[in-house]
């Protein structure tokens, strides 16, 4: 009887184990199911144009997935489905949160525009062919949507004029390149050449020489010849005493020439054509005084001469979100801080 006991309970212990093991198995076979590799997650995030009630694409593709749970950034519902879309109502920067099977995490920011960053038609610019120099000559663009205009009138390397119809008199006489940039597509800019002809003089009323009187000979005006006499003033100036002249310091200190101003914007819309490689370093000149190697924080992490951040953005697709610009006494910029991305396989990203 003892020995019968003693065998059912060995029977019991090892059933126990069994179970146990086998639950064992099952759990590390739903782990390694799931198994994701968390730094290779491969998900998308895809617009045509990242504006306002336009419709942004979500997809993920990673390895192991089983499920998903998407957070858009703006307070709305999180989305549980492997391909989804969202819409944005306000523009601004959002931070989009991917987790994946419960446990990987993935962020990706993008920015949402009230403006449309779509290729349009040209913007046509309105004015006449042929001007006077010195005359206040009106301009006007004709495009739809736009929103801000940058005016270059050929005279300057810098912008002329902000605003859709502006005014400008011109100082030289030739042919002026007009250009016009509308909501900062650097990529269509419209151009237009027009001539400034010089100023011409006519009389306001003709000359009739028969009526001019000639002047009249000196010996007119001349009184008659008398004996010399000599000046009172000249014994009473012995006994005026005279001050030593003062010396103005405005007199003495010449006016250092200041550079000329420039607004955050506009510089950020110059750094854009120098991306779109429309501009160079050398447009920067006035502003920064000659000196090329003023240092630029890029990022809060990347610190390099300006010279050489221009040549890193030539040629790429950027999209500057802030912009710094610190400068001296003279107006001169002594540095510069900015926070920019650059489009890489449809995704924008920090350098």
């Amino acid at each position: 009887m003892k020995k019968t006991t003693s065998n059912l309970v060995d029977n019991r212990v090892l059933v126990s184990l069994g179970v146990l093991l086998l639950i064992s198995l099952l759990f590390l076979l739903y782990q390694f199911t799931r198994h994701v590799d968390c730094e290779n997650a491969n998900f998308v995030v895809h617009s045509d144009d990242y504006m306002i009630n336009n419709v942004v694409e979500y997809y993920d593709n990673t390895p192991g997935a089983k499920s998903w749970q998407w957070d858009f950034g703006d307070s709305t519902a999180i989305d549980v489905r492997q391909r989804t879309m969202h819409t944005y109502k306000k523009p601004g920067e959002y931070l989009v949160k991917l987790k994946i099977n419960g446990n990987c995490v993935h962020e990706k920011m993008i920015t949402i525009s009230s403006i449309s960053q779509q290729v349009g038609y040209l913007p046509t610019i309105i004015s006449p062919n042929v001007v006077t120099v010195g005359e206040t000559i009106s301009f006007n663009a004709e495009k739809e949507g736009g929103e801000s205009w940058e005016w270059s009138f050929g005279e300057t390397t810098r912008t002329d004029a902000l605003g859709k119809s502006p005014s400008y008199v011109f100082k030289s006489v030739g042919d002026k390149k007009i250009t016009l940039i509308v909501n900062g597509d650097v990529e269509h800019t419209a151009v237009k050449t027009i001539y400034v002809a010089p100023k011409t003089i006519t009389a306001k009323q003709k000359i009739d020489i028969k009526s001019y009187e000639f002047e009249k000979p000196h010996t007119a005006f001349s009184l008659p010849m008398g004996s010399a006499q000599k000046d009172p003033l000249v014994d009473m100036m012995q006994y005026i005493p005279v001050s030593p002249k003062s010396v103005s310091k405005t007199d003495s200190v010449i006016a250092e020439k200041k550079a000329p101003e420039i607004s955050n914007e506009q510089f950020k819309l110059l750094l854009n054509q120098v991306a779109a490689e429309a501009k160079t370093k050398d447009d920067f000149k006035d502003y920064v005084c000659g000196k090329f190697d003023i240092p630029v924080v890029a990022n809060d992490k990347k610190l390099i001469p300006f010279d050489q951040f221009c040549q890193s953005i030539a040629g790429k697709k950027i999209k500057i979100t802030a912009i710094r610009i610190n400068k001296d006494k003279k107006n001169c910029i002594q540095n510069i801080n900015i926070q920019y991305k650059v489009k890489k396989l449809m995704i924008w990203v920090k350098e």
